[in-house]
Order: structure tokens, then C-alpha cells, then sequence
């Protein structure tokens, strides 16, 4: 136990030290403000969630010495809040009448750590709303000063577009990647840990995974604010709309792979075009994601195996 729990701290350590190599200006900094969280998920996914805990505070205090309040603050909010929040969703399972546990599903995690970062955006932009130009003005203010750091001419019209379409969706597009790195880490660690044997959970059915009904509430709840406001208020409930579907994006993807299952003579030219398709098109994304709600509405995959019995 005594050395899992130094495990434990030495894992959070490394997580906080790795949340801030983006500031040693080194090429690969960023790759490992990434993967900062995998440390802490590699503890919690193998020794349980109260060594996750000792690790998010190890982590916490480590970032806190290492950049004081204002970075510690940064890493306790973007990465040590999000991998206890899932770390103890996944592993807080039930015993079922047969005395097995029961894990609670992937959908579920997907739906809090969706909430979550909604959650954020709101008390972020309400703390941002108080500036005298409001949150709109804000960000792209700031979007304008990041170009001409790059030498981006704002009044070049290309650049100018270029910046009001990312002013549009750039509270989404941080809330998104959030939602993504938190799972992307959670799900290596656990991939890490099956193969060598030291998971505590077994590893979910991606293809068969599903959504709790409740995720659509707040999606719909956000969507119609936007609709029936405007200024502030609207945009960001637009973005708070897309960062609450992003739940039903992760489903369409499970019915895309589920597809291209149907064709195993092509599926790595299929994998492969369609990623390709989802890193250059906007509207992609969103296909996919409206593919996901038909999924969890309608049961799209268990219509077709219907049709074709």
C-alpha cells in the first residue's frame, strides 16, 4: 500500500511537470501538456480511485510551487478536476444479484465530462462578461492580438474572416478539446493497462456504447436560450450547443466504425478516408454528430440489422 501511494504522488508530480512543458518553448512541449493527465488515470485505472485522488493533489501541490497560484489554479481546473471526475466515474462500480460489479457505462462518462466542460465555459464566461466590452468583444480581441503576434495582418480580408469564423466557435472549439484530450487520455491508460494485465475495470464495448437520456437535456435546454437571445447570452449558448453534443459525436463515431465493419475488404482505406474527411471538414463533424442523436432516438444500427435480416 505505503508504495502505491508514493506511486501515486510521484505520478502527480509528473503529470504537473508535464502540464507545463509547454512553457520551455521545446518543440514537443506541447505533446506533453497533452498527455499530462495519463499519469494520473495510469494510478487510478490500476491501484483505485483514492490512489487518483492522492495523485490529483500531489499534482495540484507540485503545480502550485512549481508556477504559482495562477498556474496552479490552470492545472487544477484543466487537468487534475478532469481526471478525478472521470477516474471516479469509471471506477465507482455495483454489485449486481450475482455478486459481479457493474461498471457504469461509457455514455455516462462521456455525458458528465460534456457537463463539465459546459460548466466551465459558463462560469469563464461570466467572469469574462464583466470586461466592459463583453465576452464577444473579449475573445476576439484576443484572437486579433495572437495574430499579429504571428504577423497575421488583420486587415488583410482573408485574415479578418479567418479570425471572426474562429471568434464564432473558439469557446466551443477550448471546451471541445478538453472533452477530447480527457478522454483520449483515460482511454490510453486504460488500453496501457489491459495489456499488461493491471486494469481494475475490463475494457468497454465501444461499438456498443450509448448515451444516458438525460445528455440531450442541457444540449436542447443551451440550444433554445440561443434561439430566444442575443449579444452575449447568445453566443455563448450557441458554443455551449456544441460543446453539449459532443457526447452524441463520439456515438456517431461508433456507428461509423460499425459500419465500415459491414465492408472488412476496405476497412482501413474507409478509416482512413473518413478521419481525413473529419480533419478537414467543419460540417463533417457536424454529420457525425446528427448521425449520433439518430442513433440514440431512432437506433440506427438496430434498424439496419432489421432490414437486412
Amino acid at each position: 500500500m505505503q508504495k502505491n501511494m508514493l506511486v501515486a504522488v510521484g505520478s502527480g508530480g509528473l503529470s504537473a511537470v508535464a502540464s507545463m512543458a509547454f512553457f520551455t518553448g521545446s518543440p514537443g512541449g506541447l505533446l506533453f501538456v497533452y498527455i499530462s493527465m495519463l499519469p494520473i488515470f495510469l494510478v487510478a485505472f490500476s491501484f483505485g480511485y483514492m490512489a487518483g485522488i492522492i495523485a490529483c493533489g500531489a499534482g495540484l501541490l507540485v503545480a502550485l510551487g512549481m508556477g504559482g497560484v495562477v498556474n496552479g489554479a490552470s492545472y487544477g481546473i484543466l487537468h487534475a478536476f478532469p481526471a478525478w471526475l472521470v477516474s471516479r466515474h469509471c471506477l465507482s462500480s455495483t454489485l449486481s444479484e450475482d455478486g459481479q460489479p457493474e461498471w457504469p457505462p461509457v455514455g455516462d462518462v462521456l455525458g458528465v465530462v460534456a457537463l463539465a466542460s459546459a460548466t466551465i465555459m459558463v462560469l469563464a464566461g461570466v467572469y469574462i462578461a464583466g470586461d466592459i466590452n463583453g465576452l464577444q468583444a473579449t475573445v476576439s480581441s484576443h484572437i486579433t492580438e495572437v495574430f499579429s503576434l504571428m504577423g497575421l495582418g488583420v486587415e488583410n480580408p482573408e485574415f479578418a474572416n479567418l479570425r471572426d469564423a474562429l471568434v464564432t466557435v473558439f469557446p466551443a472549439a477550448l471546451g471541445i478539446s478538453w472533452v477530447v484530450m480527457t478522454i483520449l487520455n483515460a482511454l490510453l491508460a486504460q488500453n496501457l493497462l489491459v495489456r499488461f494485465e493491471k486494469n481494475l475495470r475490463p475494457s468497454p464495448s465501444y461499438i456498443d456504447m450509448s448515451l444516458p437520456q438525460w445528455v440531450a437535456v442541457p444540449m436542447i435546454v443551451a440550444a433554445a436560450i440561443a434561439l430566444a437571445s442575443d449579444g452575449d447570452i447568445r453566443y455563448l449558448s450557441q458554443n455551449l450547443t456544441i460543446v453539449l453534443a459532443a457526447p452524441f459525436f463520439f456515438l456517431g463515431l461508433t456507428v461509423a466504425h460499425w459500419a465500415v465493419r459491414q465492408v472488412p475488404d476496405f476497412r482501413i482505406p474507409l478509416i482512413i478516408g473518413f478521419y481525413m474527411i473529419l480533419l478537414i471538414s467543419g460540417w463533417a463533424l457536424a454529420i457525425v454528430a446528427a448521425i449520433g442523436m439518430a442513433e440514440q432516438w431512432w437506433g440506427l444500427k438496430d434498424r439496419f440489422k432489421q432490414d437486412t435480416q
